[in-house]
């Protein structure tokens, strides 16, 4: 006999038994599981089959980037796996055919990525990068598959960043990020508010390098970083970006457009403004797509009517002639959300990657008469897309609520077809539960979208115990796998998750959106709890009684806030929550940027009324529900010190609070094994207060005793 440990979940009991051939007796083998008398629940079975484990989510292959050749023939796969027992993974390149999704060639590597597909032949470039103490250098790398041959165009770069062809395919443009002299003295004059950032005071500056021969130039120079854009269809301009500080304007950068003559180096201004995010030449070269938001261009694509500001993270698409520099406004009446375009010289269509609700969608755009048509897709996220040059050939990588990421392609107008699904073996004896939609109006006459994720077991004869999950911060919380915050996994532990998509999210045209500027959960906490209150209602299977919420970041922050407004929540959990909008404001590297859409010409100066009422640190004393605070100790992002005051107070206030710290860590935990730990804790939190189960906890987080806290 023996004792084991066993993590809620899935475990493999292999039982070995040796015996004598020669021996003519019966042999027979059995084993016993005694579970404590806790009433846990111990189901054993001899079937493959198994809820979503945590290890599949995180470990299984995945694809990452997708890229067509010129005629749509080809494609370049990059894939990524966790090395079992490491904190490493492994990148590697499949180039399939499209035809039939054959296996064309590999390319492996443990740090491979930023694959660019020549923009005619069959050759295409991709990066390796170094590993410990040679993390900052690379190598760029051509593989030519007509000749079999792949080689080093760069190597040994130190800090190498994106890169691209020029359009006749005989250089290629890329970025190199340059430090400035080390400090030895450890005493800093700041240059502005970004310097307060690690590594501000690098520079990124582009060169070009000649395919054949190697010749290396710098095109730009000078006090601030440039990103290179894409270089012009006849090959003799490359656009390019700056973004100096503007601190008598929101957003406080402004983005900065150039051209510059690839023959004499002339550079050309284009465009000074702000909210800009991205541009591309048409295939005529007489024109730029940009990509911004509704406040570009003095605001001509805003549609809102009864909102002082619009939502500026609602991508909208604008036109702009480079020899008139006029610019028209294309996706105004477009309610869904702009995030990635490619303007496709083979169809003259642009190509577009949209947040559309909680599904993340293709659409096409034709310049010519402005019809937006939406492409069919088999699933609900498209993550990464690629467009043929010479062929109305397109493929993509996505998952939805139930599939796991798989790359797609589709040729013409035919239907969809799977080109690659890289861990069908891992996933083959998955069982997951249904994924319902779950829409609700709320008091103030909008509806609220949302879904639910059940048990795989799911029985409406049991009660259930459910888990609402949120985000708020202006993004969906979209249909995709798996991810940091996995409503599966918490499903296949036996809980219900309601997932509401709340006001102020892009993906529901402009009005929706402009509803999260200036009210940091104003709107969004009344429509969390709206939606719960229906969701019970409409679910009398789920108890009442043991309902947890869990956000991050800006759910973070809406956890804090709705715990000072209700104890309808049984536990709680926040990860990088939002405390104080003051603090977070002035010490958040990134804090005055977002607010700068989020809390529009609203400061701590004339708005004291959002900035102490919105802050849930300010109404601590409420906080009653138990709850759970989790922070990396590196975040930049939200600083850790939001948790910290938090948790300062209601230890104070001596209510039930837990604090656990991600040492190492920024805004989004990364490190493999720190990540395994971290998801489990929050579920183990969950089945302390949500199922009575505290021995998960407890067996993480062992108790001091008394005599020791004495």
């Amino acid at each position: 006999s023996a004792s084991l440990d066993l993590e809620p979940g899935v475990h493999r009991l292999l039982v070995k038994t040796i015996g004598d051939p020669q021996l003519d007796h019966p042999w027979s083998i059995s084993a016993r599981i005694i579970p404590p008398e806790t009433g846990l629940h111990l189901k054993i079975t001899t079937s493959p089959e198994h809820p979503l484990e945590l290890a599949q989510i995180l470990d299984a292959p995945r694809p990452t980037e997708i890229s067509l050749s010129a005629d749509g023939q080809l494609a370049a796969i990059t894939l990524q796996r966790v090395i079992p027992g490491t904190d490493d993974a492994e990148n590697w390149i499949e180039v399939r055919r499209t035809g039939d999704g054959s296996s064309y060639r590999s390319y492996r590597g443990l740090e491979l990525d930023s694959i660019r597909w020549a923009p005619a032949g069959n050759r295409f470039s991709y990066v390796t990068r170094g590993t410990g103490d040679q993390a900052k250098f690379s190598q760029l790398w051509i593989a030519d598959l007509d000749s079999g041959e792949t080689v080093p165009i760069l190597e040994r770069v130190e800090r190498l960043g994106s890169h691209l062809w020029s359009t006749d395919g005989e250089s290629l443009i890329f970025e190199i990020t340059e430090e400035p002299p080390k400090d030895e003295i450890g005493i800093q004059r700041l240059e502005g508010l970004q310097d307060r950032r690690k590594g501000w005071r690098n520079r990124g500056y582009i060169y070009q390098v000649m395919i054949t021969g190697g010749t290396r130039r710098r095109l730009t120079a000078g006090r601030l970083s440039t990103s290179p854009g894409s270089v012009s269809p006849d090959g003799s301009q490359l656009l390019f970006f700056r973004n100096p500080d503007d601190y008598r304007n929101r957003p406080y950068v402004s983005d900065e457009l150039f051209l510059l003559d690839l023959d004499d180096l002339k550079i050309e201004p284009v465009h000074r403004g702000s909210w800009i995010n991205d541009a591309i030449w048409s295939p005529d070269g007489r024109r730029l797509l940009v990509l911004g938001g509704p406040g570009a261009f003095d605001g001509i694509g805003r549609s809102t009517t009864g909102n002082d500001f619009p939502n500026n993270y609602d991508g909208q698409l604008y036109l702009m002639d480079l020899k008139t520099l006029k610019v028209e406004t294309l996706s105004r009446d477009f309610d869904p959300s702009v995030t990635e375009m490619q303007w496709n010289p083979g169809d003259n269509r642009i190509y577009l990657r949209v947040y559309e609700g909680e599904r993340v969608n293709l659409y096409r755009l034709d310049p010519g008469n402005g019809k937006f048509s939406r492409i069919d897709t088999p699933i609900a996220v498209v993550s990464e897309f690629s467009v043929a040059h010479d062929a109305r050939i397109l493929a993509w990588i996505g998952s939805s609520a139930t599939r796991p990421p798989a790359v797609w392609v589709r040729k013409a107008d035919r239907e969809p077809v799977l080109l690659l699904e890289p861990a069908s073996r891992e996933y083959r004896h998955m069982k997951l539960g249904k994924v319902e939609r779950f829409d609700f109006t709320n008091s103030r006459g909008l509806r609220i979208d949302g879904r639910v994720h059940f048990p795989p077991d799911f029985d409406p004869q049991r009660r259930y115990p459910a888990i609402v999950y949120y985000y708020g911060g202006t993004f969906p919380v979209s249909r995709s796998f798996g991810g940091r915050y996995p409503k599966n996994w918490w499903a296949g532990n036996g809980y219900l998750v309601y997932v509401p998509q709340p006001s102020g999210t892009i993906g529901y045209g402009q009005e929706f959106s402009a509803l999260h500027v200036n009210a940091w959960g104003r709107y969004t906490s009344d429509d969390i709890l709206e939606g719960v209150e229906a969701f019970l209602e409409a679910h009398p299977f789920v108890d009442p009684d043991r309902v947890g919420c869990i956000g991050a970041s800006y759910g973070g922050f809406m956890t804090q806030f709705l715990l000072t407004k209700t104890e309808r929540f049984a536990a709680g959990v926040s990860h990088a929550g939002i405390s104080d909008l003051s603090s977070y404001w002035g010490e958040g590297y990134w804090g005055y940027l977002y607010s700068a859409v989020a809390t529009a010409e609203s400061f701590p100066w004339n708005r004291k009324e959002l900035y102490v009422e919105q802050s849930p640190l300010f109404h601590a004393d409420r906080i009653r529900t138990p709850l759970l605070l989790l922070h990396g100790t590196a975040d930049v992002n939200v600083p850790p010190g939001e948790s910290e005051q938090l948790y300062t107070a209601l230890k104070l206030l001596d209510r039930p609070v837990e604090y656990v710290r991600i040492h190492g860590q920024d805004h989004h935990i990364l490190k493999h094994d720190q990540r395994i730990v971290w998801s489990k804790t929050i579920l183990a939190w969950f089945d302390k207060w949500l199922k009575d189960q505290p021995e998960w906890w407890d067996h993480l987080y062992p108790r001091v005793p008394e005599e020791e806290e004495e």
